[in-house]
């Protein structure tokens, strides 16, 4: 673990939590090990801050910005670059502040914010960390997210988990894209599926979901079983690049503009009829994707929006 960590303050003058979601998403993709989200009304009330402790009074400067985004790194990225990434999505003034603090174990100080979470009419995401008593009809898929996008709280994963329930009928072959910390990919196990695959660019995500496999091969409960004879795999890749074999679902969680990348494979690679189901879309941007969909061939089935993100179920559609 190392000694000292880098950290990033964004400020901004926001509350939408759209925008907040994305920025913080973009930090992500740039290395962040994790961010928290610092209003400015919270602060002046003293909330607990990252690590557990009471916050010093609120600095006078700091009124001027509605949010701050505090983000941690192991090593800092181009500042100039970053800004210029997150300025691209967010037409307002910023102003980061980057600075080098010592390592005082905030990666397990934030598990006291992260609690156990219905995100379907069936299913319930629970920390390991948690005792947790599931009630009848109650499914539950045990995470750590590590240092892996994907707690199962964020309104993106939510529609993509409400979508799986929906659309998965039992033995189908699932592909996850941008799986993070596995979440997708264990929903789409236990709603029956035949194998599933789950990609990310990120190598620590893939660890994380791998030993979130192990978490849900060693519960105690029925579901253990499932996780133990489904074929779940997870792999370091470049969204659906060399991917030669025929899914009925393919599930992505991740950014309008990666995943127009992948919308030529994805049609190759299902099944007549098959499912794309996608998340990650800021609903202003779900209007562009959608013109993107139909000229790759498919067709809408379902449009569903929770707090200021957009989920689209499609269907393939044959040349």
């Amino acid at each position: 673990m190392a000694e000292t960590w880098s950290k990033l303050v964004v400020s901004l003058d926001t509350l939408d939590p759209a925008m907040i979601d994305l920025l913080s998403h973009l930090l992500f993709e740039a290395g962040a090990i994790g961010v928290e989200v610092d209003y400015a009304q919270g602060y002046l009330e003293n909330h607990p801050n990252l690590f557990g402790e009471l916050a010093e009074p609120l600095p006078k400067e700091r009124l001027e910005h509605e949010t701050e985004l505090i983000a941690f790194f192991e090593v800092m990225p181009d500042l100039d670059s970053l800004k210029t990434q997150l300025e691209s999505q967010y037409s307002d003034p910023l102003r980061l502040e980057a600075s080098e603090i010592e390592n005082e174990n905030w990666q397990e100080n934030w598990k006291v914010n992260y609690k156990p979470e219905r995100i379907s009419r069936y299913l319930t995401i629970v920390p390991i960390w948690e005792d947790y008593q599931a009630q009848a009809g109650e499914q539950v898929i045990y995470l750590d997210p590590g240092l892996a996008f994907g707690t199962g709280n964020h309104p993106t994963t939510q529609l993509g988990v409400q979508a799986l329930e929906m659309y998965l009928r039992g033995g189908e072959r699932v592909l996850d894209v941008g799986t993070g910390s596995g979440v997708l990919a264990f929903v789409a196990a236990a709603l029956g599926a035949k194998e599933v695959w789950g990609y990310d660019l990120d190598p620590q995500a893939v660890d994380s979901a791998l030993q979130n496999l192990v978490h849900q091969q060693e519960r105690q409960d029925d579901l253990a079983k499932v996780f133990k004879e489904t074929p779940i795999h997870f792999q370091v890749k470049d969204l659906l690049k060399g991917v030669d074999w025929p899914v009925e679902v393919i599930v992505a969680n991740i950014l309008p503009h990666i995943l127009v990348n992948m919308l030529e494979d994805a049609h190759r690679l299902l099944t007549s009829d098959g499912y794309l189901i996608l998340g990650g879309i800021l609903n202003e941007k779900a209007d562009q994707l959608l013109e993107d969909l139909e000229a790759h061939g498919f067709r809408l089935v379902q449009r569903v929006q929770l707090k200021g993100w957009t989920g689209l179920v499609t269907q393939k559609q044959e040349d």
